[in-house]
């Protein structure tokens, strides 16, 4: 359980665990209220009983936002706050690190990695998607690849505002419509937090080899019909190219 500043990826995040709402005790008006994510049937429903509440009881009208409103209208640095959050990222970071560490042995020997290939890069990167903090990813590519800091960065706030979540219905659906062949992932694919990349559409004159092997930790292509059963929820980059 902690407090993280609110942005977009919070959001998406938030909203693939089922919340639709954000309220704070701070009023509407405050700059850097606390955020608390409730779930409530209706969204409509509840911001009426909210607004009735506060016109009988002559109470201050409290700060709310509405998930899927925000995610549609408001970019990052129009978010202000911070929001309270059960689920604990940094934990399942230094948890791949020690498990993808045991595999690849790039803290005995970083010299073996470069950035295309690089597991701990792939990681952190993983890490600020969902998080929205993207200052750890930063400090890793000022430190070991200066070289692709501009371009890094930039990707990464492009990834940020095209990412998407969709359960199984959804996705099957998204693949259908872009008709994804081949997907990649970042991270192990047997990960619900793995980001997925569209490799290659149907009709591509390049045939990727899908091997089905996920012994792999980074890496992993694999064709939309075999991910489908592995997840209840898809981290999609939903940036596809004409060309891949």
């Amino acid at each position: 359980m902690q407090f993280a500043t609110l942005t977009r990826s919070i959001l998406l995040d938030l909203q693939s665990k089922g919340y639709n709402i954000l309220t704070s005790k701070n009023r509407i008006d405050d700059e850097n209220p606390t955020w608390y994510p409730i779930s409530v049937p209706n969204v409509w429903d509840y911001l009426l009983q909210l607004d009735g509440k506060t016109k009988v009881m002559s109470f201050q009208e409290p700060a709310v936002l509405v998930i899927e409103d925000a995610l549609l209208n408001v970019e990052d640095e129009q978010l202000d706050g911070e929001v309270f959050i059960e689920d604990d990222h940094y934990l399942r970071l230094n948890q791949r690190f020690h498990i993808y560490n045991q595999y690849y042995q790039f803290v005995a020997n970083p010299e073996v990695y470069d950035f295309s290939f690089d597991p701990q890069r792939l990681i952190i990167r993983n890490y600020a998607l969902h998080t929205g903090d993207h200052s750890m990813y930063l400090d890793y590519l000022q430190l070991h690849y200066p070289e692709h800091v501009a371009v890094g960065m930039k990707d990464l706030e492009s990834l940020t505002r095209s990412l998407i979540c969709l359960d199984s219905t959804q996705a099957h659906n998204w693949f259908m419509m872009h008709n994804v062949a081949v997907i990649e992932s970042d991270i192990w694919v047997c990960d619900e937090d793995a980001i997925l990349k569209v490799l290659a559409v149907q009709g591509d004159d390049y045939r990727w080899n899908i091997s089905g092997d996920t012994e792999q930790l980074i890496y992993n292509r694999i064709a939309p019909q075999d991910l489908l059963p592995m997840h209840d929820l898809f981290w999609i980059d939903s940036r596809v190219r004409k060309e891949i």
